[in-house]
This record gives C-alpha cells, sequence and structure tokens, in this order.
C-alpha cells in the first residue's frame, strides 16, 4: 500500500512537472517558427538578388572585374541601356571610363547618352560592386543583338593616383530584350 501511495504521488508530480514543460516547448517552438518565417524571407531576397545580378558576359581586366547583367531595349523611347557591375579585386580605386559606344549586327555605331547615363567615374571600394548604366539613344531597327559593346578605363589607385593603368574593353554578341 505504501508503495502505491509512493508510486501515486510520483505520477501526479511528474504530470504537474510535464504540464509546465509543455508550455515552454509551445513558446519555444513559436520562437523557432517565427525565426525560420524570417530566415526564409532573406533566403528568398538573396535568391533574388543573385538572379538579379547574374552576368550575361563577364571579363577582367587590372583586376577588376566588369560583369554585364542587362541589355535593355526600350522601342518607345528608341533607347538601349546596357548594364553591369564593376568590382576591384586588388584595392580601393577611382577609375575612368571613355570612349564609350555600341555597334549593332547592321553595323550602325552608336554614341552614349551621357544624361541618361551612370556616371562614368566611379570609385570602387575593394570587393565591393558598383553598378553603371550606359544609355545608347537614335536607335534604329531594334536590333535583337549588339554586336560590340567597347569602352575605354584608367584605374588608378586611391593610395597614389599619378599610378595608373589604361585598357581597352570589348563585350560582343550581347542580346537586346525590347520592352
Amino acid at each position: 500500500m505504501k508503495k502505491l501511495l509512493i508510486l501515486s504521488a510520483i505520477s501526479i508530480t511528474s504530470l504537474g512537472l510535464s504540464q509546465t514543460n509543455c508550455e515552454n516547448l509551445k513558446k519555444e517552438n513559436e520562437v523557432l517558427q517565427s525565426t525560420n518565417k524570417i530566415l526564409t524571407s532573406e533566403n528568398e531576397y538573396l535568391k533574388k538578388i543573385v538572379e538579379i545580378n547574374k552576368p550575361i558576359s563577364e571579363t577582367e581586366k587590372d583586376n577588376s572585374t566588369f560583369k554585364i547583367t542587362k541589355v535593355i531595349g526600350n522601342k518607345a523611347e528608341k533607347t538601349i541601356a546596357i548594364i553591369f557591375l564593376v568590382e576591384a579585386k586588388d584595392e580601393n580605386k577611382k577609375m575612368t571610363i571613355e570612349d564609350i559606344s555600341i555597334v549593332d549586327i547592321e553595323g550602325k555605331e552608336y554614341e552614349i547618352d551621357i544624361y541618361k547615363s551612370s556616371r562614368p567615374y566611379p570609385e570602387l571600394a575593394l570587393n565591393t560592386p558598383i553598378k553603371l548604366t550606359f544609355s545608347f539613344k537614335n536607335i534604329e531597327n531594334e536590333p535583337l543583338f549588339i554586336k560590340l559593346f567597347r569602352f575605354k578605363e584608367t584605374s588608378q589607385p586611391i593610395r597614389n593616383l599619378f599610378e595608373d593603368t589604361k585598357s581597352s574593353l570589348e563585350f560582343k554578341d550581347l542580346k537586346v530584350n525590347w520592352n
């Protein structure tokens, strides 16, 4: 009889303790679920960013990476915009981009529209991509491809602005997505 009373007392005590532990587990579960939702939304955001910045064409010159991410044509305005990322791989730099032009598949060359384009003097921080957009106007016949996109760039390390490197870059056969 004594054993039965002790056993029932232990059972009642363990039931009482298990109820409070269950409430704590429910609260902890709710916290984990809310954290999971936040992480899922952040993950989706990062996936979109990676997709947006996925390069169509990429090249590296003088320890800088140039990635073209979009080539967009506007039928109403008769313009083409080339969007790309520039990233310094070795040190902080000042860059000058000049003589920017495109050639369509018919051999027509178009000059840059300076007023609708990014400033061609980016300051690059190490391993931080900078987005640049160059727009070209008076585009004829809505070409499906840009045969050649070219420009010259001069890079100067911020530590010594008298030391510079010059190079010419060319991107070929870029598909234009018309709106």
